[in-house]
């Protein structure tokens, strides 16, 4: 494949929202949610941009799958229908899928085979697979790393998967990308540039370590300044291409036989 193919497809392409776009491929599907739990079933039940409730909202039927037996358990006794399974080993499916989500999962898996044999038996022949991971090449995350001297990285992450080995791993499990696209930026250098060693955002629960009113008044008039100067030199110093722009990709898979 050019080498250019999927840089140029990205950049001509209009960003996505993205509970709105997988919204729109769910609607009156059989749907498959992988990995649906938001960390905490809590926080996923108490968040109306939860992508799982989203999903169930328009969707014929949805499945969810998630590992933590304790969270599912909450998720299902408040309606969900959640299978507490490991999406990368042998699972059992009275259904078949038109549509499989795999919404910022892959990136956490040490075991594609598995991943892509579920999908391979439980995937209608004209099913899709709508796939969100990090875009590995966004730019506050470099900038991060340079202003703060660490790494920032979800600590249940594996890997990075970039379009051109997200594309290399498909093909090698007979899929291919049919499209795909930028995701409009919730995340923002501007919200985290305060962390420190000692006051950390935890990302897992959502919180900051020092969460007092003065503290929250500081970071977001620092935010604002770093914001304020950190624009314009991407502007001038042209770090603010569309490649580097966005933290977040989607990708729609689908199977090779029915490649035109």
């Amino acid at each position: 494949m050019d080498k250019y193919y999927f840089s140029n497809k990205l950049i001509k392409s209009k960003p996505q929202d993205k509970n709105k776009f997988i919204k729109d491929k769910c609607r009156d599907k059989i749907v498959l949610d992988v990995g649906c739990i938001r960390h905490k079933a809590i926080f996923a039940l108490k968040d109306e941009e939860w992508l799982h409730g989203k999903i169930k909202s328009v969707a014929k039927k949805v499945i969810g799958i998630d590992y933590i037996q304790s969270e599912v358990e909450i998720l299902n006794n408040n309606g969900y229908e959640i299978i507490c399974a490991d999406i990368t080993k042998p699972i059992e499916f009275k259904d078949y899928f038109d549509v499989i989500v795999a919404g910022d999962i892959i990136e956490h898996l040490s075991n594609f085979d598995g991943f892509f044999e579920n999908c391979n038996k439980y995937l209608k022949k004209d099913g899709i697979i709508i796939i969100t991971t990090p875009n590995p090449f966004f730019i506050d995350e470099i900038y991060y790393v340079i202003i703060k001297n660490t790494f920032l990285i979800n600590p249940e992450h594996t890997c990075w998967i970039d379009p051109m080995a997200l594309n290399q791993l498909s093909e090698r499990y007979d899929y291919f990308i049919d499209e795909i696209y930028f995701i409009k930026n919730s995340w923002k250098l501007k919200n985290i540039i305060c962390e420190s060693k000692d006051n950390q955002y935890d990302i897992l629960q959502d919180i900051w370590n020092n969460n007092s009113n003065i503290f929250k008044i500081y970071k977001e008039f620092i935010g604002i300044l770093f914001n304020m100067l950190f624009f314009p030199f991407k502007l001038i110093s042209t770090l603010n291409s569309k490649l580097v722009k966005y933290s977040d990709y989607i990708a729609i898979l689908k199977r090779h036989q029915l490649k035109q």
